[in-house]
């Protein structure tokens, strides 16, 4: 296994992905182990950055009808501070800078389509942005966890500021 963690570790990872709020007893219960060892567990794995355990928001029950991403194409000089000024924005909830035919691909979640239009144009008003490809999401098939972007925070904060 990967980053020093072991069958436990992995088991422990995939219920706390099904239920974050599933207890110690519990998961000790279900791995036939001491509530202990779970808790140590637990702890080691979020001290060493390999999980963290949060809240996820339902944004369609919160009143953001619309979601999907947007590619877009930038001024490769000006991606430090297009990155930064993506992060910014509100119904923006991932950025990423890509190496191929588009420099960012960005997840928002937006109330209505003029919301999106809003959206649109504050993103083309940035400094360097060349172009935007917006896409609306019709279904959603398969979702890893919103925590994904919130987890990596740090490391890609460090990369913005280069």
């Amino acid at each position: 296994m990967k980053a020093g963690i072991d069958n436990m570790d992995s088991e422990i990872i995939s219920l706390l992905e099904k239920n974050g709020r599933m207890t110690n007893t519990e998961l000790a219960r279900k791995l036939k182990t001491s509530e202990t060892t779970i808790r140590k567990r637990i702890k080691r794995l979020i001290e060493n950055n390999l999980i963290k355990i949060v809240a996820i928001r339902n944004r369609a029950k919160l009143g953001y009808e619309l979601s999907g991403n947007i590619r877009i194409t930038a001024d490769t000089r000006k991606t430090k501070t297009i990155g930064r000024s993506l992060s910014k924005i509100d119904q923006i909830w991932y950025v990423a800078q890509l190496a191929g035919h588009d420099d960012f691909d960005v997840e928002y979640s937006v109330a209505s389509q003029h919301d999106l239009l809003l959206l649109l144009d504050k993103i083309n008003r940035i400094d360097g942005v060349l172009s935007t490809r917006p896409s609306i999401r019709l279904k959603l098939i398969k979702h890893l966890g919103e925590f994904m972007a919130a987890f990596a925070k740090g490391r890609e904060r460090d990369m913005i500021k280069g």
